[in-house]
């Protein structure tokens, strides 16, 4: 006997998507050039922009160690 869950055909996973790193990885770039020519802006600012570019830079290593698992586990998106 068979249970309805056997008779489903598993689906195939789908690839990661690369947008939300291509996103991220222009951001970051963008506030890192922002903080590196260091344009007319007050003390505070300088560093708030540092600070978002810091954490932006690790969202992005999160992202990629997330899609990374996802693609080399056994039946991931491959």
């Amino acid at each position: 006997m068979t249970s309805p869950a056997d008779d489903r055909d598993p689906k195939p996973a789908k690839p990661a998507s690369l947008v939300p790193g291509v996103v991220l990885l222009i951001l970051a770039g963008v506030l890192i050039v922002i903080t590196l020519i260091k344009p007319d802006l007050p003390q505070w600012l300088t560093i708030t922009i540092a600070i978002a570019a810091v954490a932006v830079v690790i969202l992005l290593l999160i992202y990629a160690f997330r899609v990374f698992r996802d693609v080399t586990r056994p039946g991931g998106s491959r």
